[in-house]
């Protein structure tokens, strides 16, 4: 008499399906003892394009507090988050008319290119060299500058969004825009 594999399986075949199902648990085990972080971790080395997007506004109406908008928001602040870790470029635009009949939620609107692997990289990294003093000779001013006009900023809105499509136009580039 031959011997049959118990439910159509050789004893090998069950030692290495308990084998492997082990293996698997152990790691699914492991996996979900790892911090929350590690499971939005992206491929090392791969490099993303990301924008952060701010919709801004002066934080009241009081003609000072535009002024010290301009100043602080505008004229630095920008500038200074563009000075960041893998920023490749900053820029503020200011609501000059509507489009169609859509409602408008801010006057002001700023991009910040960056590359980085993941748009947590890159919020950890501008989040620790904001909390340096010394991070670029501009700094000094611009947190001089924010302390003097005060609490002149309202950000109903901002957020990382990773570029998935870009499409020149027929104008030329030109490097004051670029």
């Amino acid at each position: 008499m031959k011997n049959k594999p118990l439910n159509g399986s050789s004893v090998f075949d069950r030692v290495c399906k308990a084998t492997v199902s082990g293996f698997s648990a152990a790691a699914l085990i492991l996996g979900f003892g790892l911090p929350d972080s590690v499971w939005a971790q992206e491929p090392a080395g791969e490099i993303k394009r990301f924008i952060l997007i701010g919709l801004c506004e002066p934080a009241d109406d009081k003609p000072e507090t535009l002024a010290g908008f301009k100043e602080w928001f505008v004229n630095q602040h920008v500038e200074d988050v563009a000075h960041g870790p893998n920023f490749v470029r900053g820029r503020v635009y200011e609501l000059r008319g509507k489009h169609l009949t859509g409602p408008t939620y801010t006057d002001y609107i700023s991009f910040y290119e960056v590359d980085a692997p993941s748009w947590e990289e890159a919020e950890r990294a501008l989040n620790e060299w904001q909390r340096n003093p010394n991070a670029w000779e501009g700094r000094a001013h611009h947190m001089e500058t924010g302390k003097r006009v005060g609490n002149v900023l309202s950000c109903p809105g901002s957020g990382w969004y990773e570029l998935l499509g870009s499409w020149d136009g027929p104008a030329k580039a030109s490097t004051k825009l670029d």
